[in-house]
């Protein structure tokens, strides 16, 4: 049901998440474009307690609550018709955990500014590519150190250092009393302390290296979520943990999205 020829872009990228052993969910039913799906979630209306979220493939992520939206990891998923949709949008932040090509692209970064005047930045990697040029102006590149909390606009957000292959952040964000975690596709770390209502969790698969469901469940108990997301894995990776959600956290609802569906979810 894909009749419009700008999605090609997407799924290429897509294709090649999917030979990394990332798998994406499918697309929505009724043939919703991205450009629809991105401005449902930012016309979506929203109690205090809630979170809108659209999915777009690997482990990027568009968040909106009342208090305003952060995108995460886009890579290079958002096109030039969704910029022009994204235009004076309340974005508050652009954030990316790490510099692999599925989560992070410069030109994507730069044009995200460009539409939305967000503050942008992440791992030290991806900040020392937003810096090149001069392209973004100094103000609005935000670095950051695990551990510390900065606020932009209604946001708390504090970077964890993660594990993977390169180094890695993962993001706690609070704001209005709504808490969320995005775990990018980083193996397990110790999370306590960091509690949440909705929590983004990469399960990778079984037969992965690095990065398997167990993981997931590790984070999801220091984090404990009302909701668990789950992405940047495979169909086997995600009802593993499921199953293991449902043994050990039988309270926490598991979501396995589609891409280009809007969420809404209560988060407290």
């Amino acid at each position: 049901c894909l009749k419009d020829p700008s999605m090609t872009k997407r799924f290429l990228i897509a294709a090649v998440v999917l030979m990394a052993g990332a798998a994406l969910s499918s697309p929505s039913s009724g043939c919703e474009s991205q450009t629809d799906s991105l401005r449902n979630v930012f016309t979506v209306r929203l109690a205090e307690d809630e979170a809108a979220f659209v999915y777009l493939g690997a482990s990027a992520v568009i968040i909106r609550t009342a208090q305003g939206a952060v995108i995460i990891d886009p890579a290079a998923y958002l096109l030039e018709e969704d910029m022009a949709l994204l235009r004076g949008r309340p974005v508050d932040a652009v954030l990316y955990t790490h510099d692999h090509g599925d989560h992070f692209d410069r030109e994507t970064a730069i044009r995200l500014f460009e539409a939305t005047g967000a503050a942008v930045g992440g791992e030290a990697r991806v900040v020392r590519e937003l810096k090149k040029d001069g392209s973004l102006p100094a103000g609005k590149i935000m670095d950051f150190t695990p551990g510390r909390p900065r606020t932009v606009g209604a946001w708390t957000i504090t970077p964890v250092s993660g594990s993977h292959l390169v180094p890695i952040l993962l993001f706690h964000l609070a704001a209005g009393g709504n808490r969320l975690f995005h775990a990018g596709d980083s193996a397990a770390v110790p999370l306590a302390g960091l509690a949440c209502g909705l929590a983004f969790l990469p399960t990778g698969d079984p037969s992965f290296a690095h990065l398997v469901p167990a993981d997931a469940l590790k984070m999801a108990l220091d984090l404990k979520p009302q909701v668990a997301v789950v992405f940047h894995g495979t169909g086997d990776g995600h009802g593993e943990f499921t199953d293991l959600i449902q043994d050990r956290m039988p309270g926490t609802k598991v979501i396995i999205p589609e891409a280009l569906k809007v969420y809404t979810v209560r988060v407290r």
